[in-house]
């Protein structure tokens, strides 16, 4: 799943060249023993590892490939699973594979993002929570993402937990930070595939994320394995994504790390919704708001409001700081999406009024 920064890769000493059009494209020689090592173990696959034309990587195919056609095939027995439990209980068992020198996911460990090319709410730099501007988001990444992971770093969940982190390493000394970061890899490459458990798959999980997505993620138990079929007709060279959810980019923001830049007009932060409540985490509907008038125009006044104190805070917070240049570019987008989200909902609140002479 995508959660790799842009050009994080290119320090690394061999880059083996694609044979696709983009100027960023290579595979590295720890993402080539991957494939070779998915190859051995029983895998199949019509893909291969590289990076967009902004230098992200993702999943690529290395052939014509049609509709209903095998993409990727991942045996079970590479799939690493966890219980379903908030990531932080679960990231024991992930640094156990970390701190296992044989491992039996090694190749599939080498390639995973390093510690400065993972972004969540768990670990979100502390400079930068107050830029994201809102009370509820800040109160999501203090007094819920940290909270959770720093109690659990401190040994006040072990009674949750299968494995507790001493159990998990033995006396190895981590950070917190360095425990941030294993609990939103975590977060934020597992898929659901089974009840009650929560997967990273070698492979599945480089595929970067489309709301637009129509390939099908099958871990049916008849097949022993996890199973990637194309929902649609893919050229040699295209990219292989999947879709995280019906997801806004507040929440992708929080829980991967990038926003939604597909969607035009942007909607609606999910904070912004008139129907958000921090408490039950329900996804919020798309269904615009049509009628009567005298909701019109609440919510015109509500959607106004929510521009004035954001634009007033903003003001008051100034420059966003260039210390980490990832951070600060996602949070002035994740800025003019939410600019741009909220006039066009009100420019659509207010031709409504209009064209019907202000009686709905």
């Amino acid at each position: 799943m995508h959660l790799t920064l842009r050009g994080v890769f290119l320090a690394q000493a061999l880059f083996l060249a694609l044979s696709f059009h983009g100027t960023h494209a290579y595979i590295t020689k720890d993402e080539q023993e991957m494939l070779d090592w998915i190859s051995q173990e029983g895998g199949e696959f019509k893909v291969t590892i590289s990076r967009t034309s902004a230098g992200v990587r993702g999943v690529f195919t290395t052939q014509d490939v049609r509709k209903g056609e095998l993409l990727i095939y991942i045996p079970d027995h590479l799939v690493f699973s966890v219980r379903n439990v908030p990531a932080a209980e679960g990231a024991p068992l992930l640094l156990k594979e970390l701190f296992t020198p044989c491992s039996r996911l090694t190749p599939y460990l080498r390639v995973l993002p390093r510690e400065t090319q993972v972004l969540t709410g768990y670990n979100f730099p502390e400079e930068y929570i107050k830029f994201l501007a809102d009370d509820n988001l800040e109160l999501q990444v203090r007094g819920s993402f940290k909270k959770h992971c720093r109690s659990t770093f401190e040994g006040q969940n072990d009674e949750n937990m299968m494995t507790t982190i001493p159990e998990a390493i033995g006396s190895v000394n981590i950070s917190l930070p360095y425990f941030e970061y294993v609990v939103s890899m975590l977060s934020s490459r597992t898929f659901s595939l089974r009840r009650d458990a929560l997967s990273m798959v070698p492979l599945l999980d480089l595929m970067n994320h489309d709301i637009r997505d129509i390939n099908q993620l099958d871990s049916s138990r008849a097949y022993r394995g996890v199973r990637v079929v194309a929902g649609k007709d893919l050229a040699k060279g295209e990219e292989v994504t999947i879709t995280y959810g019906n997801m806004r980019s507040d929440e992708l923001l929080l829980y991967y790390g990038f926003l939604d830049t597909i969607t035009d007009p942007p909607r609606l932060l999910a904070v912004d919704h008139r129907n958000y409540n921090p408490q039950d985490g329900a996804e919020l509907p798309d269904v615009p708001l049509t009628g009567p008038e005298e909701e019109v125009r609440a919510e015109i006044l509500r959607l106004k409001d929510i521009l004035s104190q954001f634009e007033s805070r903003l003001q008051a917070l100034g420059p966003i700081p260039n210390t980490n240049p990832y951070v600060a570019d996602l949070l002035q987008g994740l800025h003019e999406q939410r600019r741009r989200a909220v006039r066009h909902e009100l420019a659509r609140l207010q031709g409504l009024l209009a064209a019907h002479g202000g009686d709905l």
